[in-house]
């Protein structure tokens, strides 16, 4: 019986284990969080707004971050060399297209698949959401 018990108990253990490692790597999408953190803020539910907002600022830093890491790499894996054909050309680059997403889905997941609007990327480029989060710190 005690051999059941302990059996059972590390199967748990390695289940739990399994189940926080993947979901630690799930990253949510950062439009999500940034619609999220306004609809607090407008409502004034500026707890919330930060929150959403700073994991916003985060999920979109590691998504630029891994889309440049995998860029790199696959640049490294996929060089143009010099002498070449127009056919060895566009088989480096569907090569390397094929590298990024491999690696991207790797890296963060599904989401990479997610389509932001441009609406999105265009205010965090101009940093709209160290705005909101100001104001909401000082609210």
């Amino acid at each position: 019986m005690d051999v059941n018990f302990s059996f059972g108990r590390a199967f748990s253990l390695a289940l739990l284990a399994l189940l926080l490692t993947s979901s630690a790597a799930i990253l949510k999408p950062y439009d999500l969080l940034y619609e999220n953190a306004v609809r607090s803020f407008t409502e004034g539910d500026y707890t919330n707004a930060v929150r959403y907002m700073e994991g916003a600022l985060s999920s979109y830093a590691e998504v630029t971050s891994a889309q440049v890491r995998c860029r790199l790499r696959c640049q490294d894996q996929h060089p143009f060399d010099a002498p070449f054909r127009e056919l060895q050309f566009f088989e480096v680059v569907l090569h390397r297209s094929a590298c990024i997403n491999t690696c991207i889905e790797e890296k963060i997941g599904t989401q990479s698949m997610h389509k932001v609007s441009e609406d999105v990327i265009q205010d965090f480029n101009r940093r709209i959401p160290y705005n909101y989060l100001q104001l909401a710190y000082q609210k």
